[in-house]
């Protein structure tokens, strides 16, 4: 199988939704380890994640680890967070969207996609 995961949330009540990304982690993980493809695409405000995530302190770093090459980031919504500079050199970054990260590109690769 191949499965992506959709994250466009990072707060909820002003402050980083840690669970929810926990449970991105966990699942992400769970399928990898499995054999399953994996993507965790990081659109709108959940660019966030991926600069927090590669921060080594960060809690969920060693939930994160062997993921990194599975993260995809929007390029356009990464630049408006102000967050393109901490992450461009490290992770996947797409544009092909009017700078967005097309949705249709993963479907037609035939994944499933999971929103958070």
């Amino acid at each position: 199988m191949k499965n992506a995961f959709l994250v466009f949330s990072y707060t909820h009540n002003d402050k980083p939704n840690m669970p929810l990304m926990l449970h991105v982690l966990l699942f992400a993980n769970e399928m990898k380890e499995k054999g399953e493809v994996v993507k965790i695409i990081f659109e709108g405000e959940g660019v966030n994640w991926a600069k927090d995530l590669l921060n080594e302190e960060h809690p969920f770093s060693n939930h994160a680890k062997q993921l990194m090459d599975n993260f995809v980031v929007c390029e356009a919504c990464a630049s408006m967070f102000g967050v393109l500079g901490d992450i461009k050199d490290n992770l996947t970054v797409e544009n092909d969207l009017f700078g967005h990260i097309s949705l249709k590109k993963y479907l037609d690769e035939g994944f499933n996609v999971i929103k958070f």
